[in-house]
């Protein structure tokens, strides 16, 4: 396979990785974007339907790891064709 394809298929992996992170191991993205989880936030949190950026990593974590998975096997399928 060319180099290229190489490449793009290691940027699909990176995403991959970050969106799972951002999706399913929130503690670390929290800490990155310096947002720590406070536990007297949680519990006000919790009563008014929870802390809206909880939310916002689950979405736009699972929407990165779709499109890295995507773009990686569609363009790595296209070559191999």
């Amino acid at each position: 396979m060319p180099v290229h394809v190489w490449v793009i298929d290691l940027f699909g992996v990176a995403l991959l990785i970050v969106g799972f992170t951002m999706a399913f191991r929130q503690d670390v993205a929290r800490r990155i974007i310096g947002k720590p989880h406070t536990p007297a936030a949680s519990a006000a949190a919790k009563e008014e339907g929870g802390d809206p950026l909880t939310y916002i990593l689950r979405i736009a974590g699972v929407m990165l790891m779709v499109f890295g998975f995507a773009i990686g096997l569609m363009f790595t399928l296209f070559n191999l064709s």
